[in-house]
């Protein structure tokens, strides 16, 4: 599947993470997260942000590796990660992988939810070391199908406000046209049942959380 990907300038993701992303039609760095692909190899193709977080040799790198750097004012009223988002939106690629998000102040970490968040007709996967994040809306990408072990968790949250439709398949609490409130932990902690399963929302905003696998 085509993808970009979207590096954050938050804690540096597992290498097994970094090696899993290798072959993103696109790749956004969000100011620091220049830092992160230069450590790890990564191939970059847009730096965006105002640059108060990266030194000149990383910038330098970018350049030579052809990179374009699209410098903004520090005074903005968006972030580098949302103007990062943005920048993958307009290259019309409708599947967007973001890396970095957690970590660090803990507004930052707030405001990324809430940009990742926004209705937009991208899928948005976010993937930490706790594990994977899609984000699911009733108006644009609005089901999900899922794969992995009998048992395996997965959590169905919702955000800026209460979910209507909520339908889940292969899930061992199944959901059907359910609401789920914004002030609910209702979908926390379900599981597959079997190999297969799916989350459809038909209003609203969700979040398919699924925790990395203990060993």
């Amino acid at each position: 599947m085509t993808y970009a990907l979207v590096i954050a300038g938050g804690d540096p993701p597992d290498q097994s993470i970094l090696d899993g992303v290798r072959d993103a039609e696109l790749v956004v760095a969000a100011d620091c997260g220049l830092r992160v692909a230069r450590t790890h190899g990564l191939s970059i193709d847009l730096v965006v942000g105002d640059l108060d977080s990266v030194s000149t040799g990383d910038v330098a790198w970018a350049e030579a590796e052809g990179a374009k750097i699209l410098k903004v004012p520090e005074n903005k009223d968006y972030t580098d990660l949302e103007l990062a988002i943005e920048q993958s939106a307009a290259a019309e690629i409708l599947h967007i992988v973001v890396l970095g998000i957690d970590g660090g102040r803990v507004d930052h970490e707030l405001g990324n939810w809430a940009v990742l968040c926004a209705p937009r007709p991208q899928m948005i996967d976010i993937r930490t070391a706790g594990g994977t994040v899609t984000v699911l809306h009733g108006e644009f990408v609005n089901k999900l199908e899922i794969t992995g072990e009998p048992g395996e968790i997965v959590s169905i949250i919702s955000r800026n406000g209460d979910a209507q439709g909520v339908t889940t398949t292969g899930l061992k609490w199944p959901l059907t046209n359910a609401v789920l409130a914004s002030s609910s932990s209702l979908g926390i902690s379900n599981e597959f049942v079997d190999g297969e399963a799916s989350v459809a929302v038909a209003e609203g905003t969700v979040l398919v959380a699924r925790p990395t696998p203990e060993n």
